[in-house]
């Protein structure tokens, strides 16, 4: 396709803008484009801690006074949730299957055998 500045963004295929941007940017193939990873951290206030938790704003008062979830507190009195924090808080409290507890319950008690021995 012969593209010019009259082209019409609408009439043009994605190979097409792919050609202009390594055109225009040759690094841009070099360098991948840069992703979100798992250990990125996002620090905010309890909009964080209620996106992350699916809790109201009230119960999130709660437990931070109870000192049951991890919080950040600021000098000036105001309050930081870290995203990663609540996330290991929420799977510490994650509840055993049956055959998990079964799996532990056996290696408890072969450990205990090989002790008495």
């Amino acid at each position: 396709m012969n593209i010019n500045e009259n082209t019409r963004l609408i009439d043009l295929k994605v190979s097409d803008l792919l050609i202009i941007l390594k055109q225009t940017n040759p690094a841009v193939e070099d360098n991948p484009p840069a992703v979100a990873l798992p250990g990125d951290d996002e620090i905010g206030g309890y909009e964080i801690a209620e996106k992350v938790t699916g809790y109201a704003r009230q119960t999130l008062y709660q437990l931070k006074s109870e000192g049951k979830i991890p919080y950040i507190g600021l000098p000036n009195g105001g309050v930081r949730f870290s995203k990663n924090a609540i996330l290991e808080w929420l799977l510490s409290h994650r509840k055993l299957t049956d055959a998990e507890v079964a799996a532990k319950a056996e290696d408890f008690v072969l450990k205990r055998k090989l002790r008495r021995k």
